[in-house]
C-alpha cells in the first residue's frame, strides 16, 4: 500500500512539474514582451483595449500605484507592443492582459469592451480600484482563460454563476475583495467545473453560505488554497489536509470554523501550512504532523491549541518558519528536537503556558534570526548560547518567571533586539556594550545589579530600564565625546532618580521620554532646548515636582503632542510646557491646581484634543477656550453652580463627583460629537432632556451616566429606533413611574442600571429581546409581581449580571430564564478583558479613547464597587423579595456563575444538588428562607467558594467536610438548629431533637427589624423609628406605612452613600 501511495505522489509531482511551472510563470509571461510579434493585433481588439482604457479613471498619485501601464497605449500603434499586453505570435490575437498596479479606477460593467477580447487566456487586474464594480456575469465569456487575478481591486456584490464557465482555469485569485460574496450553490458549481485548477485564493471573500464539505470537490491538482476572513462555519473537512498535490494551505480568521488535523496517515507534499484564528476543536497538535517532511512554513497561532508541543516537529528538517504563538500550550519546550533544527530562521512560542528552564546548550539554530518566547512561565537561568548564536538578531524573553542570573558570554552574535523585561532576573548585569548592532534593549522590571555601561551602543534606538535596580553609566572612558545619536525612546521610570539625567539633554533624536515614578524635584525649561524631536514626555508621580523657567527661555518643542504631569503635587500650570502649540494630550490629574478656568486663562495650547484635570481643586468653569477638544475630564474637583455646556467638538465629557446643581441645559444636545456623557454624583435635578435619549441624528450618545443625582419624574419614553446607546446609568435618583417601553429600541444596549429609585412596575421581561444586554440592575425599587417569561429561549441570552434585589417580586423563580442565560455558561475559554468602549480620536496615530464600565454588586456579603468590570464577571442577586417555592434545578446550568444571592425570600424545599455544577461560584447566599433537608455533598466540590451563608433556614443533618467547607465560620449556619458537625459545637448523633421552625424569615437583620425603619429612625428620631418598626411587625406591615417609610428611607440612604 505504501508503495502505491508513493507512486501516486510521484505521478502527482511529475504533473506538478508541468502544471505548476505553467501556473507560476503566467504572471511573469504577462508582464514581458521578450520577442516582437510577427503580426499586428487586429483592429477590433486594439479598439476594444483603447475603449476600455478610456472608460476608466487613472490616479497616478496613489501610493499603491508604481506605474500606469496604459500610458503606452496609443491609437494607430501595434497593441501587441503595449505594456501589459501579450499577443499570439501567428495571429496577433490578444491572449494576455496584465494591468495589475496600474492606477485604474471606475467600474467594469457587463457591456465593457474588455469582454470583446474573446481570445484572452490570462487576465490580471489585481491592485486597482474598481470599488463600485459588481463582478459582471460576462466574465464567464472568457472560456479560454487559464489565469484570472482580480485580487485587491474592490469588486463587490454576488459572484455570478457564469464564473463556473471558466473551466480551463489553472489559477483563480479573487482575494481581498471584501465586498464580494460567493453563494453556496455557485461555489459548488465552480469547484465542479474547474477540474484543472491548481491555485485558488479566496482570502477576504464572503463564503458564509458555503458548506465546508464543498472543498472536498476541489480539483485533485490543487497546489495552493488560501482562505481568510470568509465567515465559514461548521466543520472543515480533515481530508483536505491529505490532498496529494497540496503545497500551500492557508486558513485564517474564520473564528466559527472547527478545524481538525489528521491524527494518523498524514502524508502530504505541503510546504506551507497556516491555520490561525480558528476554532481548533482538535485541542492538541497530533504527532502525525511530523510526517510532513517537506514543510517549510508552519503557523498555528491563535487557534486555542492545548497540550504539549509535539517533539515530532523535530522531524521537519526543512522548516525555516515556526509560529505557535497565542495558544494554550503547556509543559516544557522540546529543546532537543526543535532547537536543533538547522534550517529554522524564525521561532515564535510566545503567549502560551510553557514552563521550565531554558536548555543549557543547543546544537542547531545556526540560521535562527528571531526567537520569541515572551509571555510564558519559563524559569531559571538565561544561558549564554542565546547571546552567541551566529545569526540571531531578535531575542524576546519578556513576561516570564526567569530568575537568572544571565550567564556570562565570551562570544557575541549580531543581536539587534533584546527584550528581557518583566521577569525576576537577578545577579550582575552583563556587558551589553559588546553588542555593537543593538538597537533595542529592554531590561525593565528585573532585579539586576551593577553598573550598566552603554559604551559602544551607538546604534541604540530604544532603551527601557524602568523598575530595574541598575546604576547607569553613560560615560565612555576612551571617548569623552561619546553620544547616542539614534535613541528615540527612553524609559527610565521607577529608577529612583533624584534629578533629571544630564545625558538626556543631548539626545537630539529622542521622541519618547518616560521619567515617571522617580524622585526628581526640579525641572528647568533649558533642559529641553535640544530635544527638538520630543513628542511624548511623562514626568508623572515625581512628587513634589517644581517645574520652572528660571531663565525665561523661549522653549519651542515643535512635535510635543503628549505631556503627563499627573500626581506631581503641582499647584500651578507650567506655562512653558502646556502652551506648546503642538500639544494635543495633557494630563494634570491628581494635583493641587485650584481656582477657576476663565476666558482670560492663557496657559493652554491651541490644538488641545484631550485634557485631564481630574482630582484637583477647581471650583468654577466659566469658559472653555479649547476649540478642538474631544476629551475633557473634570471629575472629582470642587466645581459648583450650573453645568456649562462643553464645546461642540467634544466626544467624552466627564464631570462627575463635583457639586454641580440645577438642571441639564437642553443645549447640550447641540454637541453633535458627544458620545460619552458622565454627570454622575453631583447635585443636578429636574427632568432629563428628552433630546439626550431621543436618538436624534445630531447626537450619537453611547454612554449616559446620570447616577447619584436628584433627577425626578418619569424616565423619558422617547428612545427611538436607530439610537446607538450602549450604557445607561440612572441609578440612585428619584425617578418614578414605569420602565419606558421605548428602551426596546436600544438594540446596542449592554448595561442598564435603574437601581435605587422609586420605579413602580412589573418585571420588564421584554428587555430580554435586546441581543447585547449584559448587565441589568433593578435593585431597590418598587417592582412587583411575578417574573413573567417568554418561551423564547434566546431571552436575556447575553446577560451576565442580574440584580433584582430589594423589591417586591413574588411567585416562583422561573426555571426557563436560567436555561436562557447563555452568557453565564461556558466562559472558561473567553479571553478576559475589561468591559469598555472605544471611540476613534483625532490623534495622528489613530489611537482610540476608552471608557470603562463601573458597577456596584453585593458580593460576599458587602456592597462592592467595581471601577472596571471584567467581561467574565457574573452575578445573580434576587435577595430581599417575596419569591417562594423551590429553587429551580436549572440554576445548575450556569456553570460560570460567580455570585449567587437568593437570601431573604420565602423559598422552600431542598438546596438543589445541581449547585455542585457551579464550578466558578465564589459567593453563595441562601440565608433567611425556609429551605429544608440536608446540605448537598456536591457543594464540597466547589473549589472557588469563598463565602457561604445558609443561616436562618430549616436545614438538617451533617455539614459537608473538606476543601472549602473547612474554612466557613459558624455564622454560615446559624439559625439551622438541625445542623451538626464542624464548625458547629454540636456533634452529629442519632438522637438529635428535630429542628424548631425558624421565625421572622422576612427580616433583614437578627433583630427582626427591616433596615427601612432604622433609616426612618435616623431621619425622625430613634424612638419613632423603632416604634414604627414595632407597628409594622405586629400589624403585618400595612401598605400605606410601608410605602411612606420606603420612600423616605431610600432618600436618606442615598444621601448617606453620597457623603460617606
Amino acid at each position: 500500500m505504501k508503495v502505491l501511495i508513493q507512486l501516486y505522489f510521484t505521478l502527482c509531482l511529475q504533473l506538478l512539474s508541468f502544471h505548476f511551472h505553467v501556473g507560476s510563470s503566467l504572471l511573469s509571461i504577462l508582464s514581458s514582451n521578450s520577442s516582437a510579434p510577427t503580426q499586428f493585433c487586429p483592429h477590433d481588439q486594439s479598439y476594444a483595449l483603447l475603449q476600455f482604457k478610456n472608460s476608466l479613471s487613472i490616479d497616478a498619485s496613489s501610493s499603491w500605484c508604481p506605474t500606469n501601464k496604459t500610458i503606452s497605449w496609443k491609437e494607430g500603434t501595434n497593441c501587441c507592443l503595449w505594456d501589459g499586453v501579450k499577443c499570439e505570435s501567428e495571429t496577433g490575437n490578444v491572449t494576455g492582459l496584465d494591468l495589475s498596479f496600474s492606477c485604474l479606477g471606475g467600474t467594469i460593467p457587463s457591456n465593457s469592451t474588455l469582454f470583446h477580447l474573446h481570445h484572452l487566456q490570462e487576465l490580471n487586474l489585481a491592485h486597482n480600484d474598481f470599488s463600485s464594480s459588481q463582478l459582471a456575469s460576462t466574465f464567464g465569456q472568457f472560456t479560454n482563460l487559464t489565469l484570472l487575478n482580480i485580487s485587491k481591486s474592490g469588486f463587490t456584490g454576488t459572484a455570478p454563476l457564469q464564473i463556473s464557465h471558466l473551466s480551463k482555469l489553472l489559477s483563480l485569485d479573487l482575494s481581498y475583495n471584501y465586498g464580494l460574496l460567493i453563494e453556496g450553490h455557485v461555489f459548488e458549481k465552480l469547484l465542479g467545473s474547474l477540474t484543472q485548477l491548481q491555485q485558488l485564493l479566496l482570502d477576504g471573500v464572503n463564503l458564509s453560505s458555503v458548506v465546508p464539505t464543498s472543498f472536498l470537490n476541489i480539483s485533485s491538482y490543487i497546489t495552493t488554497l488560501t482562505l481568510g476572513g470568509n465567515e465559514l462555519q461548521g466543520k472543515f473537512p480533515v481530508d483536505v489536509f491529505r490532498f496529494p498535490c497540496l503545497q500551500k494551505f492557508s486558513l485564517i480568521d474564520n473564528f466559527e470554523l472547527e478545524v481538525n488535523f489528521p491524527k494518523s496517515n498524514w502524508s502530504s507534499p505541503l510546504r506551507s501550512l497556516v491555520v490561525s484564528n480558528v476554532n481548533a476543536s482538535l485541542g492538541e497538535v497530533p504527532d502525525s504532523i511530523g510526517n510532513l517532511r517537506s514543510l517549510e512554513v508552519l503557523d498555528l497561532s491563535s487557534s486555542n491549541l492545548k497540550g504539549s508541543i509535539p517533539a515530532s516537529l523535530g522531524n521537519l528538517t526543512q522548516l525555516f518558519y515556526l509560529q505557535l504563538a497565542n495558544n494554550q500550550f503547556s509543559g516544557r519546550l522540546p529543546f532537543s528536537a526543535i532547537f536543533n533544527l538547522t534550517q529554522i530562521e524564525s521561532l515564535d512560542f510566545s503567549s502560551n503556558n510553557l514552563e521550565g528552564p531554558l536548555a543549557p546548550h543547543v546544537n542547531g539554530l545556526s540560521r535562527l534570526r528571531e526567537l520569541r518566547l515572551y509571555s510564558n512561565f519559563l524559569s531559571g537561568k538565561i544561558p549564554s548560547w542565546l547571546f552567541s548564536l551566529p545569526t540571531l538578531a531578535e531575542l524576546w524573553l519578556s513576561n516570564n518567571k526567569l530568575t537568572g542570573p544571565i550567564e556570562q558570554f565570551d562570544e557575541v552574535g549580531p543581536l539587534e533586539w533584546v527584550d528581557l523585561g518583566n521577569n525576576e532576573i537577578n545577579g550582575p548585569i552583563p556587558s551589553f556594550s559588546k553588542f555593537v548592532n543593538l538597537t533595542h534593549l529592554d531590561l525593565s522590571s528585573n532585579k539586576l545589579n551593577g553598573i550598566f555601561d552603554l559604551s559602544n551602543l551607538t546604534k541604540l534606538e530604544s532603551l527601557s530600564l524602568s523598575n530595574a535596580a541598575v546604576v547607569l553609566s553613560f560615560t565612555n572612558r576612551s571617548n569623552g565625546n561619546y553620544s547616542f545619536p539614534n535613541i528615540g525612546w527612553l524609559n527610565l521610570s521607577s529608577c529612583n532618580l533624584s534629578e533629571f539625567p544630564d545625558v538626556v539633554r543631548n539626545l537630539q533624536a529622542l521622541s519618547i521620554l518616560d521619567l515617571s515614578y522617580n524622585r526628581i524635584e526640579m525641572i528647568e525649561a533649558d533642559m529641553f532646548l535640544k530635544l527638538q524631536s520630543l513628542s511624548y514626555l511623562d514626568l508623572s508621580s515625581n512628587s513634589p515636582l517644581a517645574v520652572r523657567n528660571k531663565g525665561n527661555v523661549n522653549l519651542v518643542l515643535p512635535y510635543l503632542a503628549e505631556l503627563n504631569l499627573s500626581s506631581c503635587n503641582i499647584s500651578k500650570v507650567p506655562i512653558f510646557l502646556t502652551s506648546q502649540d503642538s500639544l494635543m494630550d495633557l494630563d494634570l490629574s491628581n494635583n493641587l491646581i485650584q481656582g477657576k478656568i476663565s476666558e482670560g486663562t492663557t496657559e493652554w495650547g491651541k490644538n488641545m484634543v484631550s485634557i485631564n484635570l481630574e482630582k484637583n481643586f477647581l471650583t468654577v468653569v466659566e469658559y472653555y477656550q479649547w476649540t478642538k477638544v474631544e476629551v475633557l475630564n473634570l471629575r472629582s474637583n470642587l466645581l459648583e453652580g450650573p453645568l456649562l455646556v462643553p464645546p461642540h467638538t467634544i466626544h467624552f465629557f466627564l464631570i462627575s463627583n463635583n457639586k454641580l446643581s440645577g438642571e441639564i441645559p437642553s443645549s447640550i444636545c447641540n454637541s453633535g460629537s458627544l458620545e460619552i456623557l458622565d454627570l454622575s454624583n453631583n447635585n443636578l435635578s429636574g427632568a432629563i432632556p428628552e433630546c439626550l435619549v431621543s436618538g436624534d441624528v445630531k447626537l450619537h450618545l453611547l454612554v449616559l451616566d446620570l447616577q447619584m443625582n436628584h433627577f425626578h419624574g418619569n424616565i423619558p419614553d422617547s428612545f427611538v429606533e436607530g439610537n446607538v446607546l450602549t450604557t445607561l446609568y440612572l441609578n440612585e435618583n428619584d425617578f418614578d413611574g414605569p420602565v419606558p417601553k421605548s428602551l426596546i429600541n436600544c438594540h446596542h444596549l449592554e448595561v442598564l442600571n435603574l437601581g435605587d429609585n422609586n420605579i413602580n412596575d412589573t418585571f420588564p421581561y421584554w428587555l430580554g429581546t435586546l441581543p447585547k444586554l449584559q448587565v441589568l440592575v433593578l435593585r431597590a425599587n418598587y417592582f412587583h409581581g411575578q417574573l413573567i417569561h417568554s418561551e423564547n429561549d434566546s431571552y436575556f441570552s447575553s446577560l451576565r449580571i442580574l440584580d433584582l434585589s430589594h423589591n417586591e417580586f413574588s411567585g416562583f423563580q422561573p426555571a426557563a430564564y436560567f436555561k436562557s442565560f447563555k452568557g453565564i455558561m461556558h466562559l472558561r475559554d473567553v479571553q478576559m478583558l475589561y468591559m469598555q468602549y472605544f471611540v476613534v480620536s483625532s490623534f495622528p496615530d489613530g489611537r482610540p479613547y476608552s471608557y470603562g464600565y463601573s458597577l456596584v454588586v453585593t458580593m460576599k456579603g458587602v456592597n462592592t464597587k467595581f471601577d472596571r468590570v471584567l467581561n467574565i464577571f457574573t452575578a445573580i442577586d434576587m435577595s430581599s423579595n417575596n419569591f417562594e417555592g423551590k429553587i429551580p434545578e436549572t440554576v445548575g446550568n450556569l456553570t460560570s456563575l460567580q455570585v449567587l444571592n437568593f437570601s431573604h425570600n420565602k423559598l422552600t424545599g431542598h438546596i438543589p444538588s445541581s449547585f455542585g455544577d457551579l464550578a466558578a461560584l465564589e459567593s453563595l447566599d441562601l440565608s433567611s428562607n425556609k429551605l429544608d433537608g440536608e446540605i448537598p455533598m456536591q457543594l464540597a466540590d466547589l473549589n472557588f467558594l469563598e463565602v457561604l451563608n445558609l443561616s436562618a433556614n430549616r436545614l438538617v443533618g451533617s455539614i459537608p467536610q473538606g476543601k472549602q467547607f473547612n474554612t466557613f465560620p459558624n455564622d454560615s449556619y446559624v439559625g439551622n438548629l438541625g445542623l451538626c458537625g464542624f464548625p458547629l459545637s454540636k456533634k452529629c448523633g442519632l438522637d438529635e431533637p428535630p429542628a424548631p421552625p425558624v421565625l421572622h424569615e422576612e427580616s433583614d437583620s437578627v433583630f427582626g427589624l427591616d433596615w427601612k425603619f432604622v433609616m426612618m429612625g435616623y431621619g425622625c428620631g430613634m424612638v419613632f423609628g423603632f416604634s414604627a418598626g414595632y407597628i409594622m411587625l405586629t400589624l403585618e406591615k400595612p401598605k400605606w406605612l410601608v410605602r411612606m417609610v420606603q420612600q423616605f428611607g431610600n432618600k436618606v440612604l442615598r444621601r448617606l452613600r453620597r457623603y460617606r
